[in-house]
């Protein structure tokens, strides 16, 4: 059972993550007075991660789990083996 919609969305708001810690140094010591062109550049990365983990809420919330299945190679299957 599982939400592969929600699980999506939440490993792409953890890949995201990494970019947005990155793009968030420039307002760690103090707010810009004035946005130059790094700060707005820095804004528009870290928009998509807001954008990522609200959708991934979303689809947890809202999504119905569905079963996941998974076909596995069987470990005794041998194409040398003439039955």
């Amino acid at each position: 059972m599982g939400r592969p919609q929600a699980r999506f969305f939440g490993s792409l708001s953890l890949i995201c993550s990494i970019i947005s810690i990155c793009a968030s140094f420039p307002f760690l010591d103090n707010w810009p007075e004035s946005f130059g062109y790094l700060e707005w550049l820095c804004a528009l990365l870290l928009v998509p991660q807001v954008v990522f983990v609200v959708i991934a809420l979303v689809f947890f919330v809202r999504e119905e789990p569905r079963m996941i299945v998974e076909q596995h190679p069987n470990p005794d299957y041998d194409i040398r083996k003439l039955y």
